[in-house]
């Protein structure tokens, strides 16, 4: 046999049973924690947006999109959207609801579902609620033309979801701005 094996194990039987039981239960719980330990200071949420700065970013996401398909069109040419908005985006957070019943009723209690990461506390958010569209200006140098107009407005209305009576299109002063 080798030297170093025999001292292995003459080491080995000179410890204790209840010695080498604590060393390994010792190990398997530092294996167990250092996971989560670097997982929780990776794992790190970004702040939640301003809904101000959410309602414009919708806002120009929506101009945008509209926009480029209007592009698309035949007969509108260049195109300018202007999209207003209803107020800010909405945040919703999740809630846990616990229900009771005694001698009165049902009773209901939600609080607020909180998270914490690297140290700091955050209500989850289970949804953001973007704000309603108002309306639409368009102006385009096909404008001037009901046909174009008509196209226009139904094409907005079924991007946007409002009435045709809350989009307005009309043709725009000069081509060369854009």
């Amino acid at each position: 046999m080798q030297p170093w094996l025999t001292g292995l194990r003459e080491r080995l039987r000179m410890l204790q049973r209840p010695r080498l039981l604590l060393i390994a239960g010792l190990c398997g719980a530092a294996l167990l924690i250092l996971p989560g330990i670097r997982t929780e200071s990776r794992a790190q949420s970004p702040p939640p947006a301003d809904g101000t700065a959410q309602a414009e970013q919708y806002r120009e996401a929506l101009e945008t999109r509209l926009t480029d398909l209007l592009n698309g069109m035949e007969g509108v040419g260049q195109v300018r959207v202007m999209v207003t908005v209803s107020g800010t985006a909405e945040q919703v957070y999740a809630e846990e609801v616990k229900a009771s019943q005694n001698e009165r009723g049902r009773q209901q209690e939600a609080q607020v579902v909180i998270t914490r990461s690297s140290g700091a506390e955050a209500p989850i958010v289970a949804k953001t609620v973007c704000p309603s569209v108002l309306g639409a200006a368009i102006l385009c140098s096909g404008g001037d033309h009901a046909a174009v107009q008509e196209r226009v407005r139904k094409a907005a209305s079924a991007v946007l979801g409002i009435p045709q009576g809350q989009i307005f299109v009309g043709k725009s002063a000069t081509s060369s701005k854009f």
